[in-house]
């Protein structure tokens, strides 16, 4: 394979991976701030997402304690996406109980850490969890400015999204598509369920119908970032880059801590050939942490090769493959390893 090919096959390969993938679909991906990262000295992690299902921005840090006994009682604050992180954990069983004050309810998730082998118990697992908060009746008013939409949403309406979510998480995503559906039927100003709908066409690779519904929910809350980066990620996978472009650097305008926003428009900007933008912005992500950082290096590889920076290209590979060494094209970004020119990387 000459060089120009190889490097043409390289990029086309490290930019396709992650596409189905909606990047912000849950609200978020950077991890929680943590006080102190107590531990036990283990090697897992806990790691979740407070969410509100009534479509309600979680517009304020909540208190996340971690129990159990080798840990005693240690907490953290979730992020204002509500996310959190728990680290250095040993096996055994832990508690993680969400402080509601006195807008939330108290909400408590049991969490079993049990490495399945001793090769598992040496590299450490992560446990996802994701926590429903209830509001407490005397604070449901419609009225308070961190409401994501004009307009409280209808109890039915709430049920079919719910039970979408439900249908979704037993792969049954035509009926969580039904189910989301009638729930923007009832209820036309509800964001959360069209960016959700979305989430669910994109899976199908029902792409056209996943733009509508990104765009609708888009227009309805144009302040939430994650809207934008789910809007903006199903654009590139259209080959529409200026406006994934647009879409995303709002996102990121919106939340510049989003390692997701930063992500996806870095990777725009790839592909709109403004490539010390892009490294800009990828940097951004891997400083940011999280999930987002080892598509980053990725991403970052990909643009590498591009300018022919074997050197660099490499490093950000081998990043990506430390990261996540059991990604589903973790062989093929191996196999574009190999094809770097050895005399380069030293």
């Amino acid at each position: 394979m000459g060089s120009n090919t190889f490097i043409r096959a390289s990029l086309a390969a490290l930019l396709a991976f992650g596409l189905c993938a909606v990047a912000a679909r849950a609200q978020g991906d950077e991890g929680g701030i943590e006080t102190g990262d107590p531990g036990t000295g283990g090697r897992h992690t806990i790691q979740g997402r407070l969410y509100l299902p009534s479509g309600r921005k979680l517009d304020r840090r909540l208190r996340v304690r971690l129990s159990g006994i080798r840990v005693g009682d240690s907490s953290t604050l979730a992020d204002d996406s509500g996310n959190f992180t728990f680290r250095r954990l040993w096996s055994g069983s832990y508690t993680v109980t969400v402080e509601g004050g006195g807008e939330f309810e108290t909400a408590t998730e049991r969490v079993e850490i049990i490495a399945a082998s001793r090769e598992a118990a040496m590299s450490g697992q992560t446990y996802t969890v994701q926590i429903r908060l209830v509001e407490k009746r005397a604070a449901a008013d419609p009225a308070r400015p961190g409401v994501v939409g004009a307009e409280a949403v209808p109890e039915e309406a709430r049920t079919r999204y719910e039970k979408a979510l439900q249908a979704s998480a037993a792969g049954d995503h035509k009926r969580a598509v039904k189910e989301l559906k009638a729930a923007v039927e009832i209820h036309p100003q509800f964001p959360l369920a069209l960016n959700e709908l979305g989430a669910q066409y994109m899976g199908l690779g029902q792409l056209n119908e996943a733009a509508d519904s990104f765009n609708s929910a888009v227009k309805l809350a144009p302040e939430q970032p994650v809207l934008r980066i789910n809007y903006g990620t199903l654009l590139i996978r259209q080959r529409k880059y200026a406006e994934a472009e647009a879409q995303l650097a709002r996102a990121v305008a919106l939340d510049a801590k989003s390692a997701a926003a930063r992500l996806q428009h870095g990777h725009a900007l790839i592909r709109l050939g403004r490539g010390a933008e892009a490294e800009a912005e990828l940097l951004q992500a891997v400083k940011l942490g999280g999930p987002a950082a080892a598509l980053a290096h990725r991403y970052l590889g990909a643009l590498y090769v591009e300018r022919g920076d074997d050197r660099r290209a490499a490093a950000a590979l081998e990043e990506y493959l430390r990261l996540a060494p059991d990604a589903p094209d973790a062989k093929q970004v191996r196999d574009i390893l190999g094809g770097l020119k050895p005399a380069k990387r030293n």
